[in-house]
């Protein structure tokens, strides 16, 4: 028998506690009223103590329940021979467990759990089976439930490390299901591996099938030492209408020696941009930014190299860089606007990268219909739709999937006759000049606008206060409301787009919003919600799954017609077609490197 938390056993010195009760007796104390004491002789009080253990069988009861209350804590399991002892007789069926995940391929790490692999093959009984599973991020079944021990070491042999994490759960999901099917007696699970932490999820829990023995082998070594490259971080932005990008490296030491000095570098299109050396603390991580360089039209390959260390696997991180999305934005005034109507909204989406937006304004009377179709958002900002062909191409905007955010104000108006866009119907404004004027009394932070002030500290909008307000009526999604339950912003979807109704302004008119902290995020997330912008994805991780959806961005991106066949080229070289557009099977990438999407014309 062994325990998972052996430390806990020091807790049986509490034996001690019931012991020690047992031999001490307490006196009672019996009041003798007394009419006077002054000639009775004053004996001290003494504890009497036994010297012989008397009820043996309740002291060893007391005993045996600390005992077994240790135990517990200590979580006791019986290993194979221990378990098979109790479980009887009979033939086996075994199932080993190979980690080949990336931190296998530590030192000898992969030498040893293979060595392991193979004795554990060899104590099997002459009519035991045994299957081998592979596993990292997904689990390989090897040769199943078989007696013949030459295609379980032949398995075992060409096996290698792979590029993907840990994770135990599928590994023991795998055991599991093959220990279902048996109808041997006798079960047992041989699980090899360095035991990284992050490989459980303690919120999903594995168990194996009741009478099962566990048996872990580990090939850790206590003195590891590893420095990799955690995660790359980029920043943007624009000079001399040029757009640069920073890279910055996270740096990560995994041992309690430090490194010193050990060289990382930035590869961009195979050239060297820059190399520097870095030493970090024993557990430590830093970061390391490199100097900006010029992103070009199209996309680049890029990748940061770690010195080589014990672990290569880690030692590298391969990025794609693309040019910096942009959101066109159409900001409609009314045909007489107030001098600063669109000064706080234009000037807030100045400020915006990672998208970028490209703002233009038009007046409601000369805005034109391919204006609008150049654009991602529409912003009708306190005047009334256009009319004639604009309004007919606004509809058609917004129906095939354009962004469409109207905030009400003094000058807004939505005349008979135009577009059925609106999730309601306002009303005249409401004033709360009284006191210190209004406020929101409910946001759905779950909301994708909302969801950047879900965090402590990330942004109070309770604070804004507001003095005036149109009432929205009939609106079905609403998303925030004032203290007093009138709406503040609502929803509707119409055919594949999004419109959203903000009833008060958004400059200092009729509240004090754009003066806020919050104004700046607020109207990024709302312009970037209307606009179902998705920011690219600079890298994924070995076993990522990639969705239909991302691979159709990826393809409109890349300028493939819808009629092109797709093909997905991995770093190795193979070629693995797609379904017509990409809308078939998600696609797992379980390689290390760049994979390419390509039409199938080449």
């Amino acid at each position: 028998m062994a325990f998972l938390a052996p430390a806990l056993l020091a807790g049986l010195v509490a034996l001690a506690v019931p012991i020690y009760l047992h031999l001490v007796q307490r006196e009672k104390k019996i009041v003798v009223e007394f009419p006077s004491l002054m000639f009775l002789r004053k004996i001290p009080y003494k504890s009497v103590r036994r010297r012989k253990v008397r009820n043996l069988l309740l002291l060893l009861l007391r005993c045996a329940a600390v005992a077994l209350v240790v135990l517990a804590f200590a979580r006791p399991f019986f290993g194979g021979g221990a378990l098979a002892a109790v479980a009887g007789g009979g033939a086996r069926d075994v199932v080993i467990l190979l980690d080949r995940s990336y931190s296998m391929g530590y030192g000898d790490h992969w030498t040893r759990a293979r060595a392991a692999a193979r004795e554990a093959i060899g104590r099997l009984a002459p009519d035991d089976r045994a299957t081998v599973v592979l596993f990292d991020t997904r689990a390989e079944i090897g040769p199943r439930t078989t007696l013949d021990r030459a295609a379980l070491l032949a398995y075992v042999d060409q096996a290698a490390v792979g590029p993907a994490a840990t994770r135990y759960g599928v590994a023991l999901k795998a055991a599991a299901s093959l220990i279902e099917a048996s109808d041997r007696p006798r079960h047992q699970v041989v699980l090899i591996s360095d035991f990284q932490k992050q490989g459980w999820d303690r919120a999903r829990p594995i168990g194996l099938p009741p009478g099962t023995a566990l048996t872990p082998v580990s090939v850790a070594d206590p003195k590891a030492s590893d420095a990799g490259v955690a995660g790359l971080g980029f920043d943007r932005e624009r000079a001399g209408g040029r757009e640069r990008l920073t890279v910055t490296a996270r740096l990560t030491n995994r041992g309690a020696a430090p490194v010193t000095d050990r060289e990382v570098t930035l590869e961009v299109d195979g050239r060297v941009l820059e190399t520097k050396k870095v030493s970090l603390a024993a557990n430590g991580s830093a970061a390391v930014a490199f100097q900006p360089f010029a992103v070009p039209a199209t996309s680049v390959r890029g990748v940061v190299r770690l010195a080589p260390g014990a672990l290569p696997a880690d030692d590298t991180f391969t990025f794609l860089a693309s040019p910096g999305a942009t959101v066109a934005v159409l900001v409609v005034d009314g045909s007489n606007p107030a001098p600063d109507a669109s000064l706080y909204l234009t000037r807030a989406l100045a400020v915006g990268h990672d998208p970028s937006f490209d703002v233009r304004g038009a007046r409601a009377d000369t805005v034109t219909a391919a204006g609008i179709d150049r654009s991602a958002v529409v912003v009708l900002n306190d005047t009334a739709p256009p009319a004639g062909a604009a309004g007919r191409a606004l509809a058609r905007f917004v129906e095939g999937g354009g962004g469409l955010l109207v905030a009400l104000g003094e000058r807004s108006r939505w005349p008979q006759g135009s577009p059925d866009l609106l999730p309601g119907t306002f009303e005249a404004p409401v004033d709360r000049v009284g006191g210190r004027g209004g406020s929101l009394g409910f946001v759905e932070y779950s909301h994708p606008v909302f969801e950047l002030f879900r965090a402590p500290q990330s942004g109070d909008l309770t604070a804004v206060r507001f003095y005036r307000y149109r009432p929205l009526a009939g609106a079905s999604r609403v998303l925030a409301r004032f203290d007093d339950g009138t709406v503040a912003l609502a929803e509707r979807r119409v055919g594949d787009g999004r419109v959203l109704v903000w009833t008060s302004t958004l400059d200092t008119f009729w509240n004090d919003l754009a003066l806020k902290p919050v104004y700046v995020p607020f109207v990024h997330q709302t312009v970037k919600y209307l606009a179902s912008y998705v920011p690219p994805v600079p890298s994924y991780a070995v076993g990522a799954v990639v969705d239909a959806a991302a691979i159709e961005r990826a393809r409109r991106t890349s300028g493939l017609g819808a009629e092109q066949g797709l093909t997905l080229v991995t770093p190795s070289g193979r070629r693995l077609p797609l379904d017509g557009d990409g809308s078939g099977a998600p696609v797992t990438l379980d390689e290390a490197g760049l994979d390419e999407l390509r039409g199938r014309d080449g």
